[in-house]
Formats: structure tokens, sequence, C-alpha cells
């Protein structure tokens, strides 16, 4: 397998998430840049019910301060950068907290990228299935050819599936259990390799599956050797250029 053949194998986990604040228009772009057109990002809801890119519902490790993302209204995010102090320092301090209206305005110019749109389970709770399809979907429209809605959530996957044409269920198991396949009917499947136990070939699950937490080249040669469709890292980009390399 070459550079090239790889690169459409890759998903960019939180975008470009090893070397930029993750869940950012700029993770995002600068995947793409690194030749990584598949990216996954998280949505939570914000009090007003606006779709925003991040995984916690806490601010605290994204921002630096402890405010719950629920409780908060779109128009005070404009206090808090999503820069990751602690991890990036102030490197890209100003960065802002995308909306799902401005990624999508910036993808539908992209005519390669493919998304993974995780839906987090914390918005789900709080606010329920049919609030979040309403806030979402909408919103997602103009990209559904290229876009999978997913989620750890089964019933929301479930209720998904009625109203988008491509639904991925994360599971928190493996291999998946046989009611959720029939219930979702996923076109999908993203788990993490720590979860995989059995080394039978993931073919034989006969849906594609997305193996993630794959950070080196060895485990990306490993994966690819058993079956995983795509392989979703961090490091993205980063694995890519090795490959090229070697």
């Amino acid at each position: 397998m070459d550079a090239a053949q790889l690169s459409k194998r890759l998903v960019a986990h939180r975008g470009y998430q090893h070397r930029y604040p993750e869940n950012t228009l700029r993770a995002l772009k600068e995947a793409v840049a690194g030749g990584v057109h598949r990216l996954e990002f998280d949505i939570q809801l914000t009090a007003d019910q606006v779709p925003v890119l991040i995984h916690d519902t806490d601010l605290y490790r994204t921002c630096g301060i402890h405010r719950n993302i629920l409780h908060l209204n779109y128009d005070q995010l404009d206090h808090y950068s999503a820069c990751e102090p602690w991890r990036l320092g102030h490197k890209y301090h100003g960065e802002p907290i995308p909306t799902l209206v401005q990624v999508i305005r910036w993808a539908e110019e992209q005519p390669a990228v493919e998304l993974f749109v995780e839906i987090k389970e914390e918005s789900i709770v709080a606010f329920g299935i049919e609030t979040v399809l309403n806030a979402v979907l909408p919103v997602l429209r103009p990209m559904a050819k290229q876009t999978h809605l997913i989620s750890f959530d089964m019933p929301f996957i479930a209720a998904a599936r009625t109203r988008w044409p491509q639904v991925g269920l994360v599971l928190r198991h493996w291999p998946p259990i046989q009611d959720e396949m029939e219930r979702c009917k996923p076109d999908i499947l993203f788990v993490n390799k720590r979860r995989i136990k059995q080394r039978r070939h993931l073919s034989y699950i006969g849906v594609p599956v997305v193996v993630y937490e794959i950070d080196t080249i060895r485990r990306a040669r490993y994966w690819l050797k058993h079956g995983a469709a795509y392989l979703e890292s961090y490091r993205s980009a980063d694995l890519l250029a090795g490959w090229t390399k070697r």
C-alpha cells in the first residue's frame, strides 16, 4: 500500500489533534493540508441548542476554565478560547470553539472531504434525541452525501437511521451486540483497538470497521492487515508523512 492509498484509509480524530487544538476549524484544515480528508469531530449543544465542536461538557481541559457547555448560551462562548492551554500552552490563544454551521460552510468547499460527526451522549441526555436531531440535521444537510452521523448512544443512532442516510455506532464492546446491529443497521462501526480481543479478520462483521487510537505505523500496518476499513488517529497526518518516507 502506498501513501496515496493510505490517505484514503485514514480518519483524523478530532482533526489533526496531535499538533493543533482538537475539534477546532484549524485542526480540521490542517488535517486536510496534511493529506487526510476523512475527518471526525465531536458535537455538544449549548444551552440555546447551538451545535458546537467540543468533546467535554466541562471547558477546563479545552479552554482552561470550569464552565459547562450545556449551561452556556452560544454568545457566551466568545469569552473562551479552545486553545488547550494545558497541552499546547498559549500558542493558539484566541482559537474559537467553532459551530457546526461554520465547519459545514468550510467543508462545502472541500469536495474530497468526508465527515464523521459524533454526537456526544451528554447532550442527548440533556436535551433529548429529537431536539438534538432537529438541531443538527438541518445544518448537515448540504453535506448529506459526505457525512456519517455517529454516536455511542444506540437509541440515538436507531432514531437517526430513519432520518439520515449514513449512520454509525461507536462501540464500547467487541464484538458488536447483534440486537444493536439489527436496531441501528449501522453503515459503519468505530471501535478502540484496545477493545478488540479477538484476532479474527474484521471483515467477518460484514460492516466496515474504523479502528481508533492508532498512533504508529506498526499499528497501522497491523490493523490494515487484520481487516480495518479505516484507521482513526490523532496523528493521522504524521502517519501519512511517515509512510511516505519509508
